[in-house]
């Protein structure tokens, strides 16, 4: 809301409520950005670890997710925000050339969160002021339109979960477990958890989901401050900013 309002004054601008995929995670988020995803999505076990399909390819990493969105859209631009806003107008409006479309990906709330930096939160700030350079950077360069989304919410805390909101793992066969969902078969269903089946949700795939009911933790690596795979609103609905 603060990043559509700092964007008022130069464009018009609208905010809209958007539901990102179970479980909350990187992968799966950033491969549901991707065209042909709203048809053919679906969450699978490769090998032994979690993958996303669209449209039949998986996308486990950028790498993949690139080359994806090249082949669909062949006069395209790929950008990290960092990149970009070092470009000046006019070596920018030489590098856009006749593209239709500017992908520009930033990581830094990612990132900083995960790694349980105490600068996440001024990251989170500086981000904003950052997006707002780039959408009038390339407004200036002859972008006319511009669709701000992420991949998923996240849930910060000031400070690490108490030992009370932390849920033992589930077990069974696990294929991953991160802070806020569980992805696997069998196990057991903690009390402050729900079982989810991934094809209730529409994915070809024998496999389960958990997360935790509250703002609670399953027990596994990673910062207990900032995190994200859940079902909380925070990490479920993403404003998309047009």
């Amino acid at each position: 809301a603060e990043l559509a309002a700092r964007l008022q004054d130069h464009s018009e601008v609208s905010i809209s409520p958007a539901i990102g995929v179970l479980p909350s995670i990187t992968i799966t988020g950033m491969a549901a950005l991707m065209p042909g995803a709203a048809e053919r999505y679906d969450i699978v076990e490769e090998g032994g670890k979690l993958q996303v399909k669209v449209d039949g390819n998986l996308l486990p990493n950028v790498a993949a997710r690139k080359k994806h969105l090249a082949a669909r859209y062949p006069a395209s631009i790929d950008f990290e925000l960092g990149d970009l806003l070092n470009h000046s107008r006019k070596s920018l409006e030489k590098k856009i050339g006749k593209a239709d479309l500017i992908v520009v990906r930033s990581q830094d709330i990612d990132l900083f969160g995960e790694g349980g930096s105490f600068l996440a939160r001024t990251v989170m700030n500086t981000v904003i002021d950052n997006l707002v350079q780039a959408v009038r950077k390339l407004a200036d360069a002859g972008v006319g339109r511009a669709v701000i989304a992420s991949d998923h919410g996240h849930i910060y805390a000031s400070r690490e979960r108490e030992e009370a909101m932390r849920i033992d793992a589930p077990g069974g066969d696990t294929i991953e477990l991160h802070r806020r969902c569980w992805i696997g078969r069998g196990g057991s269903t903690p009390l402050t958890a729900v079982r989810v089946p991934a094809a209730s949700l529409g994915n070809a795939s024998d496999l389960d989901f958990q997360f935790p009911k509250g703002s609670g933790v399953f027990r596994s690596g990673g910062d207990l401050a900032f995190h994200h795979g859940g079902a909380s609103l925070q990490e479920l609905v993403i404003p998309v900013i047009t």
